[in-house]
């Protein structure tokens, strides 16, 4: 599922989330066909000085270079300047965010149209009457006019095809809040298939399917009460109306539990919901939902669950042909703090042909924050908003299948640098001397730890370590055969009086373990390997060398350093920024150190110049050799942008 939304599923003990079942279930409402007025954000904005190079499309090819504005100041500007047709995506944004939708301001990256000229643009924005748009430059006084290509289709095209090559993806958000003031309407995003701007190839479907992916969960941002009652979603299957009375069949979803509309009536003749459910789910989990029906029945299935009651199918209520498929939250009596977020959403016809795709929507063609109140949905749909998520300017690098768990890792993101985010939990609750620890800016803009050896700012000989008891194992005493050893660094200094350990497990009078250290006399790095004693006594040991590959540390740069040893060839490797710098042979079996040791990060001595002094972002070791595409991936997580 692409749905990329971070929200926390929260569990609420709430019981079951049916008001009435009958007047409280949703009822479609007419909310007017609405028009969106025109907002920075909600566009895709050709944009022009009216001084460069003309900005219409030269040929049928050529497409439109376009803006894309986010409120957080990720702007992207997409180009297909290189390969015409094809977008690329672009960074857009400026060194500070002013966007502002009510002051009407915005900072962004403008491309000279026809050139490789770059400036950054801080401006004022208006739209005239008709929509244009209007960017004034503060610092130049030139006014930049814009054109809104959200209804080309061609652009809409591409940059579907440019976001899901880099991880960008849009979906839909389904509200229901007390909109305008009033409570008398559902969250809906209603296809009729007889609209024609939906470009669905039939009106009805007497048998048929609808697939749809969904996340049903708590909107992290709502700021709607919470309350008992109206907080259901429905996949609902109209026929000639839009009443309950017109449902072929509806599953509906509550926190956790799964139900569907049978024939048995109320009163009023309306259909009503079971009792009790026919299936459960995790609120908040992916729900790849598939809905079929023929011959007055219908069945459908939640991932790999299918609800046929016991292969009789659900009876229809309404047996005539589907004309309307309907996505909704919520009642007309209440609002709701629940959000029901779509993707992938495709409607079948079996009418003719088996399965005949007659209708799909990924919700990529849309821009950030656009209302689907129309085209191609119908003017029913209410509270129903493309979000715009993920990605960045550059695909992600492969990563080949899952990322094994670290067993230490120390990330060092906040003030607090003792954390181990790896599986044995071994927080850094020792330190050895008077280093001066502070937090500081990593390699990619995220948090590190700042350890100085220098008395003449505040700080002294010392390093930090995990101390193994019998009770509290750390991570390393787990490695069995094969593991990596990761450290991402960046010196102060060099001319060290000794060599300093980055990573040290190793118990040197049995000569058991390992480690990473730097070499004081060259400012190389060095990963040794230690395989016990051997029949006399002799201990067994040996290291890849960075100076092999004619690689050196210099000062004030960061250094992705990682370590592999693959017990199945015998090899120990020693990557520098993800190139392989050294690989040597092992001629004899490396012993791990299963001793209660200490796992000393970053020096060894609290009286001596044998400690590391500079920043570091991250060490990391795991029970595994990771792979050449996973090391790869590292390196792009600890790079500088």
């Amino acid at each position: 599922m692409q749905i990329s939304k971070v929200a926390t599923a929260v569990a609420l003990s709430t019981g079951l989330l049916f008001g009435c079942n009958s007047d409280g279930l949703p009822i479609p409402t007419d909310s007017g066909a609405g028009s969106q007025e025109s907002v920075l954000t909600t566009g895709y904005w050709q944009i022009s000085d009216g001084n460069s190079a003309s900005i219409s499309a030269s040929s049928n090819a050529d497409l439109p270079n376009v803006y894309v504005f986010q409120e957080d100041g990720n702007h992207k500007y997409y180009d297909d300047d290189d390969d015409l047709g094809t977008y690329t995506i672009k960074d857009a944004s400026a060194s500070a965010n002013n966007y502002d939708d009510e002051a009407g301001t915005v900072s962004f990256t403008y491309y000279e149209t026809g050139s490789s000229t770059l400036e950054i643009l801080d401006g004022a924005f208006t739209f005239d009457d008709s929509g244009a748009l209007t960017i004034s430059d503060n610092s130049t006084g030139i006014a930049y006019s814009g054109s809104d290509q959200t209804e080309t289709g061609s652009v809409q095209d591409a940059i579907s095809q440019a976001n899901e090559a880099n991880g960008i993806n849009g979906y839909v958000q389904i509200l229901d809040t007390n909109n305008g003031g009033v409570k008398n309407d559902v969250g809906e995003l209603r296809l009729k298939l007889s609209d024609s701007s939906t470009g669905a190839t039939v009106d009805t479907i007497a048998s048929g399917k609808v697939t749809v992916d969904l996340i049903y969960q708590v909107d992290e941002d709502t700021a709607q009460p919470e309350n008992g009652s109206g907080n259901n979603a429905y996949i609902s299957l109209y026929a000639s109306g839009t009443s309950n009375t017109n449902l072929h069949g509806e599953v509906i979803f509550n926190s956790g539990e799964i139900f569907y509309r049978s024939t048995v009536t109320d009163s009023s003749g309306k259909p009503q919901i079971p009792d009790e459910p026919v299936g459960t789910y995790t609120l908040g989990e992916d729900l790849a939902v598939e809905i079929n029906w023929a011959n007055g029945y219908y069945t459908f299935k939640v991932n790999d669950t299918v609800y046929d009651n016991s292969g009789n199918g659900f009876e229809a209520f309404d047996k005539a042909a589907v004309t309307i498929v309907s996505l909704k939250l919520g009642d007309t009596s209440n609002t709701t703090h629940y959000e029901l977020n779509a993707d992938n959403f495709k409607v079948y016809s079996n009418d003719t042909a088996s399965d005949e795709l007659v209708f799909e929507d990924n919700f990529n063609n849309y821009p950030n924050g656009q209302a689907l109140s129309g085209n191609p949905y119908n003017n029913n749909t209410a509270e129903a908003t493309v979000i715009v998520d993920g990605g960045s300017t550059e695909p992600e690098p492969p990563v080949d299948g899952d990322f094994p768990v670290a067993l230490n890792e120390y990330t060092f993101d906040s003030s607090d640098y003792t954390i181990d985010s790896g599986s044995a939990n071994n927080d850094l609750t020792s330190k050895s001397g008077s280093p001066l620890i502070t937090t500081t800016n990593g390699v990619a803009g995220t948090g590190a730890m700042h350890i100085d050896q220098d008395s003449a700012t505040g700080g002294g000989y010392g390093y930090i370590y995990y101390n193994a008891t019998s009770a509290t194992t750390t991570g390393a005493q787990a490695i069995e055969d094969s593991f990596s050893v990761e450290t991402v660094i960046k010196a102060d200094r060099f001319g060290y009086s000794s060599d300093v350990s980055l990573v040290d497990f190793a118990e040197t009078s049995d000569y058991l373990g390992f480690k990473l250290y730097l070499e004081s006399s060259d400012n190389s790095i060095k990963f040794k390997v230690y395989g016990g004693l051997d029949a006399d006594d002799k201990g067994l040991s040996t290291e890849a060398k960075s100076s092999e590959g004619d690689v050196y540390l210099v000062e004030d740069n960061w250094y992705h350093i990682l370590a592999t040893y693959n017990h199945l060839d015998s090899t120990a490797n020693l990557y520098i920024d993800g190139t392989l710098a050294h690989s040597k042979s092992v001629d004899f079996s490396v012993i791990e150190n299963t001793t209660d040791d200490k796992f000393i990060l970053l020096g060894g001595s609290s009286s001596s110049d044998k400690n590391f002094d500079g920043s570091v972002d991250n060490i990391a070791v795991w029970n595994d050799v990771l792979t050449d595409d996973q090391i790869q991936e590292r390196v792009a997580q600890f790079t500088a942008e």
